[in-house]
């Protein structure tokens, strides 16, 4: 019994850890570009990279601009022999179980990576991505941390590779209280093994016995 409270313990810890990503279109927004919902589910708190302040601490030795103004911008100028990338980070103070990365892409833009808590969530190519929020789901309660870097590179369409930031948002999507199917498939297969276990161990006693 102790065994199979274990298994399940460990596959439920499994699941909480997991996330799901998707980008969406930015929509609802106020008059200075920040999202009042994603999903349906309202925003609790908005880490502003534009207009009305900078919430955002940029580092790496890549040009930035636009700060204070719309957007922020972490700039590609390895075409013009200025080499660097850079990278923007900020904490949210409340705490959430969902995240959004709100940017920017036209045809100045080249590949950003996107990091929560530390973990790599995917590398994007942001070139004519229009505004969209890139959503990070099913995360552990908690209180998040957002980390975007400029990483210098494009598709040779793209002009050049340039990363624009708006934001970021911390929000609370419902939790399912019913399992998903693996999980139960996962718990079936733990059960099955630890049965088939006891089994072989019932039947090396009974021939020590014999």
């Amino acid at each position: 019994m102790t065994r199979i409270l274990v298994i399940a313990l460990l596959l439920l810890s499994s699941h909480a850890s997991a996330f799901s990503v998707e980008w969406i279109p930015l929509s609802a927004a106020e008059r200075n570009g920040n999202p009042l919902n994603i999903h349906g589910n309202p925003v609790i708190e908005y880490r502003n990279a534009g207009k009305g302040g900078i919430d955002w601490t940029v580092t790496g030795d890549g040009p930035t601009g636009g700060r204070g103004i719309r957007e922020l911008w972490l700039f590609d100028d390895s075409a013009a022999g200025i080499p660097g990338t850079s990278q923007a980070t900020t904490s949210f103070s409340v705490v959430s179980n969902s995240v959004g990365f709100v940017m920017a892409g036209d045809h100045n833009d080249g590949f950003a990576q996107f990091f929560v808590d530390g973990i790599d969530v995917g590398t994007y190519d942001m070139y004519r991505g229009g505004n969209r929020i890139l959503v990070v789901t099913e995360l552990d309660a908690a209180v998040h941390s957002l980390k975007i870097v400029q990483l210098g590179l494009h598709n040779p369409a793209s002009t050049k590779g340039d990363v624009a930031i708006f934001g970021g948002a911390a929000f609370n999507m419902s939790i399912s209280p019913v399992p998903e199917p693996r999980v139960y498939a996962m718990l079936l297969s733990g059960l099955i093994f630890l049965g088939f276990f006891a089994r072989r161990r019932k039947q090396v006693i009974t021939l020590h016995v014999l």
